[in-house]
């Protein structure tokens, strides 16, 4: 549960979504809450007591922690500012000391609380993880914890007043914060960055669940790309057309060079994986080389691509070529990628090869590791996903009364359509468009 104010929480969650959430934890689930999360999942709470403009007291339905939070442990916060924003001192005990915490690293902390005696409470399952190392604002009467994990039925806990989960970031990141020299921004901000990793890693270990150790961020390795058709010809035709742009004295007789503007294309004939003096060739290419396996035949089989069908798509798309009035050539070519940057960008930067594609032509990827959300943040899509980007040649003459954004608009259109009247019940799942193109549940 993240942070943020927990009075929405409870306006959104009381009653049935607390009875649910305390029913799964009891039976063994897992509650991890960070600030405004940690103080929604307190017995009572007291935020800024005194201080009409801010204050919130109460109890709280969930109450893994059997007792009071109190905050905030450091004044200036401010809802919606970095005012009060600023790094905390942590120093970590001994239950997440064994499961490879650091002993003390610098926290993002922006409003959160302490987790009053919380000392005292050991006999109703609650282990203190960490401390507040700093002169709290709030007296230290009631001690001193800022992470604490709670024992729930045969569930767990864990609940933080500070935001580890903020990467710590640049120095001219954390500089725009203000405060200079009230703030704590750690001197040493790779160090710690490292040992914030660590203190994550520790947390997730704690709930049971898997954690690398490493604290080094290695990009994944790329996959293969798969490139096939659905009808006879259609690759063999394409490579043909590929061929004006290709890189003079870079291309072999199975295989074909394409250096784009941001990436470097290898093709290889039939399906075969790239010899190994090729990639000795583009080792030292400052561009990202990616290697295209083509299928002038037949597609390639389940086994070389376990997360996608291709052969099974290809029946598909043929079958409702053929109950269609109109010749509709959209799903082919089909380039597949169990793991790429973007199936967009890896045609919408790559310009050289986009002007060559027919419209029609698809990209697929199981998983993508640029994918760009709404304010451009980027994310690791999870496994699961539709991911899918289609050519579209579209007359400039239509730009003003038919926008390319209504294409768009169309298509999540016929998406939401297509599940609604997939199978008998399927009208019911609340599956909305935000505009123009993004699908969701809520």
């Amino acid at each position: 549960m993240p942070g943020g104010a927990d009075l929405g929480y409870c306006k959104a969650l009381n009653g049935t979504g607390t009875r649910i959430l305390k029913q799964y934890v009891r039976r063994g689930g897992k509650y991890l809450g960070f600030c405004a999360g940690a103080y929604f999942a307190c017995a009572d709470i007291e935020f800024e007591k005194g201080n009409l403009a801010l204050e919130v007291t109460g109890s709280r339905e969930l109450g893994f922690f059997p007792g009071l939070c109190r905050g905030a442990a450091f004044k200036g916060f401010e809802y919606n500012s970095e005012v009060g924003a600023r790094f905390c001192k942590l120093d970590i005990t001994s239950k997440l000391l064994d499961m490879g915490s650091p002993d003390n690293l610098r926290s993002y902390f922006n409003g959160g609380g302490v987790f009053i005696d919380s000392h005292l409470l050991t006999d109703q399952g609650v282990d203190i993880l960490a401390r507040y190392r700093d002169k709290l604002d709030i007296g230290e009467e009631g001690g001193k914890a800022a992470a604490v994990g709670c024992r729930v039925g045969a569930g767990y806990a864990l609940l933080v007043g500070a935001h580890p989960e903020f990467v710590t970031g640049t120095l001219e990141q954390l500089s725009s914060m203000g405060q200079e020299g009230t703030n704590g921004l750690p001197e040493n901000w790779e160090s710690n960055e490292k040992q914030r990793l660590m203190f994550m890693s520790a947390l997730f270990k704690l709930l049971g669940l898997k954690s690398n150790n490493s604290t080094e961020l290695k990009p994944p390795h790329l996959s293969d790309l798969h490139l096939s058709g659905l009808n006879t010809g259609e690759v063999t035709s394409l490579l043909g057309i590929l061929r004006e742009v290709r890189s003079p004295g870079r291309s072999a007789a199975t295989s074909m060079v394409i250096e784009a503007e941001s990436t470097t294309f290898l093709f290889e004939a039939n399906g075969i994986a790239p010899i190994n003096s090729m990639l000795e060739n583009f080792a030292s290419d400052n561009s990202m080389t990616t290697y295209v396996r083509t299928y002038e035949g037949a597609p390639p089989e389940y086994e070389k691509t376990p997360h996608f069908d291709i052969l099974n798509y290809f029946q598909h798309l043929r079958e409702y070529q053929e109950q269609s009035t109109k010749k509709l050539n959209y799903g082919s070519p089909l380039l597949y990628g169990e793991l790429m940057t973007s199936t967009n960008s890896i045609i919408d930067k790559n310009f050289k090869l986009l002007q060559k594609l027919p419209s029609g032509f698809t990209v697929v990827a199981t998983k993508q590791t640029a994918a760009r959300g709404r304010g451009s943040n980027a994310w690791i899509s999870p496994l699961g996903g539709l991911v899918f980007s289609v050519v579209v040649r579209h007359n400039i003459k239509h730009a003003v009364k038919a926008p390319a954004v209504f294409i768009q608009y169309l298509i999540a259109l016929s998406i939401v359509k297509a599940i609604k009247f997939y199978d008998f019940g399927y009208d019911r799942i609340p599956i909305y468009i935000k505009w123009p193109n993004d699908i969701l549940i809520y």
